[in-house]
């Protein structure tokens, strides 16, 4: 083999080890982020599409979500009332 397409072949190897570190490290953090911040994916169907949708959140917007839909459905059910008069 040539010199120069040895110098080539070492530098791509070198950076493929390179980006391979960096994406482990990428990996260990995102676990660490979601045990700690409770992070979590999940594949909806969204309405009239057969296509999962990927929808990722946090411990504390799941729960933020959960209130505003039990206040949602708590005011869909209160009766209607004018003036005081049901």
């Amino acid at each position: 083999m040539e010199e120069g397409n040895m110098k080539n072949i070492l530098s791509v190897v070198v950076s493929c080890v390179v980006l391979a570190g960096c994406n482990a490290t990428d990996d260990e953090a995102d676990k660490q982020a979601r045990n700690t911040n409770g992070y979590k994916c999940e594949q909806i169907r969204v309405l009239g599409s057969s296509i999962p949708k990927k929808v990722c959140s946090t411990r504390e917007q799941r729960k933020e979500a959960e209130i505003r839909s039990k206040e949602a459905t708590r005011n869909a059910q209160r009766p209607i009332t004018l003036n005081g008069i049901e």
